[in-house]
């Protein structure tokens, strides 16, 4: 899991809305902007459309935070990261080879 400091709160979210470069493929949307904070920030996203069950929806976040801290050190710093589940993922590997593939994509 990420530590805290390593989270958008909820109160930044808006700055995700504005101006944010999209990127998506078959399992993730990414949202990211830059900003004048040192450290990169993340979350995950899965909508009640996407995974109606809250043990589901908890279990692809927590698994979405584990992967991403392999990437920490190849990510640029100064970025607000929003990753959204379009789809359930199968398991941990589709996880991991899509938040590669998106993160090669937008360049982060």
């Amino acid at each position: 899991m990420l530590p805290k400091n390593r989270r958008i709160p909820r109160k930044m979210f808006p700055l995700l809305s504005k101006g944010a470069k999209v990127f998506k493929n078959k399992l993730f949307l990414l949202r990211y902007v830059t900003t004048k904070d040192t450290q990169s920030r993340f979350c995950f996203s899965i909508s009640k459309k996407v995974a109606k069950n809250a043990v589901v929806r908890n279990r692809l976040r927590r698994a979405g935070y584990r992967e991403l801290q392999k990437y920490l050190t190849r990510i640029k710093p100064n970025i607000l990261a929003l990753f959204s589940f379009v789809k359930v993922a199968e398991n941990n590997e589709e996880i991991n080879k899509n938040l590669e593939s998106i993160l090669n994509d937008s360049l982060l």
